[in-house]
Order: C-alpha cells, then structure tokens, then sequence
C-alpha cells in the first residue's frame, strides 16, 4: 500500500497522536543544557500539514518514522 494512502486512510487517528507526541518535547533541552523548542516545532507543525493535506512525500516518510516512535511500547496507532 501506498504510504499517502495509508496515512490518508488513517488520518483521524494519527493526527491527534502526532499532537500529543509533539507535546512530550515540549521544554527539550539540547546538548548545551539549554531549552529548545525544535522537535516540539518540527512534529506539531508536520501534524498540522497532515490536518491541511499539505504532506509531501518527505513528511509522509517522516509521519512513519514518528508513529514507529509513538508505538515503541505499546500500540497506539494502527495502520
């Protein structure tokens, strides 16, 4: 299956997913010591192209990177 296809078909469930994930890196420290709001930025904004269907082939790779994550220990998203 596709991978558009695939998060496309799954899309209610991944977003809220991918919001929540975003706010497990809020206030991340980087290798300084010093706050950095770079992975929460990169994950909520590529959750909000997923909501506005403007994914490229980049984030669509990269959405499956993060539902991996996401499902480490248990599985959250189904796909």
């Amino acid at each position: 299956m596709k991978i558009k296809l695939l998060i496309d078909s799954n899309k209610e469930n991944i977003i809220p997913k991918l919001f929540e994930w975003a706010e497990t890196f809020d206030w991340q420290l980087d290798e300084d010591g010093e706050k950095t709001m770079e992975p929460y930025n990169e994950i909520f904004t590529l959750a909000q192209r997923l909501e506005k269907g403007n994914c490229n082939e980049d984030d669509l790779k990269n959405i499956l990177f993060h539902i991996e994550q996401i499902n480490y220990n248990e599985i959250k998203i189904r796909l």
